[in-house]
């Protein structure tokens, strides 16, 4: 500003910039006023505040005090204009800090200032939490899964057979989260057994086994919602599911048996209870082209 204006003018401006949200410029004008009008007042009181002198607020006079107001919460409104955290937030934070202190060495609207500075506490909390970070966690899950075979003979019946395995599923997991979202993807080993029967005896003869050994991967991407203050979470997962099962061929002649390809594609519904670095988990889903399901139970840890 090339032209000289009085104090009252400058007064008037930065109450114009303040309402108008032009509040850099009102810190640089706020900044001219203090040197202008009140600059040993500024100095001594800083040194004071360096030293760690006691400040006794009635030697200063109120008009700087406003002035110091003015910047603390010019400085608070750019805080609060904010959405993700930076170099440069923690600069003005910085500075809010320090016109925090001042006003509350000279005692100067002691309430309002603690309930700004609490503001801008929960503000940066809230950038903070949004930032995703990386995390990664191993578990183990005692798991259900089924798969599909077809019973045949040469007279042309046929009848579904239907192989429900149970066994364990160790792997881990790699992702990022924030406060509020969970993106991952997790991958674990396929080690169980089951048995198999005959789930339409009326078209053909009956056929059972057990304890046939089944191995394989169990793998995909997934996504959840925080639901708690100790990150427990729900969510969806798009997994896929690979087992090798080898059923026997059926001691009577003229049938046999028809396997289902070994891949398979699920969408199932998750959650986890977290205790600290702990947490429970549990998994239900269903394969998107067949009828067949899921599900898991188990713990993991995080690191």
């Amino acid at each position: 500003m090339q032209k000289n204006y009085s104090r009252n003018e400058l007064i008037e401006i930065s109450y114009s910039l303040r309402k108008l949200g032009f509040f850099r410029q009102d810190i640089k004008l706020n900044i001219r006023l203090v040197k202008k009008f009140y600059l040993n007042q500024n100095q001594s009181l800083m040194m004071a505040i360096k030293r760690g002198d006691t400040i006794d607020g009635d030697r200063y006079p109120e008009a700087l005090k406003v002035l110091y107001w003015n910047l603390f919460t010019s400085y608070g409104e750019i805080l609060k204009g904010y959405n993700e955290d930076s170099i440069l937030v923690e600069k003005d934070n910085k500075s809010f800090g320090l016109y925090s202190k001042i006003l509350s060495e000279l005692e100067f609207r002691e309430g309002k200032v603690d309930k700004h500075n609490d503001e801008i506490m929960a503000h940066r909390q809230y950038l903070t939490n949004k930032i995703y970070k990386f995390k990664t966690s191993w578990f183990v899950h005692y798991v259900s899964w089924q798969q599909d075979a077809t019973l045949k003979s040469n007279t042309g019946a046929e009848a579904g057979l239907i192989i429900t395995n149970k066994g364990f599923c160790a792997g881990g997991e790699l992702g990022y989260e924030n406060y509020q979202y969970h993106f991952y993807f997790d991958g674990c080993v396929l080690y169980g057994s089951g048995g198999v029967k005959n789930n339409d005896q009326d078209s053909i003869d009956n056929y059972q086994q057990s304890n046939i050994p089944a191995y394989g991967v169990k793998g995909g991407p997934g996504a959840s919602i925080i639901v708690s203050s100790s990150k427990s979470r729900i969510g969806i997962k798009l997994p896929m599911i690979y087992s090798v099962q080898e059923l026997t061929t059926p001691i009577q002649t003229g049938f046999s048996v028809d396997q289902e390809s070994s891949l398979a594609f699920m969408a199932s519904l998750h959650s986890r209870w977290q205790f600290n670095k702990w947490y429970l988990q549990t998994e239900l889903g269903k394969y998107i082209t067949q009828e067949q399901t899921f599900w898991g139970l188990g713990i993991g840890k995080e690191f």
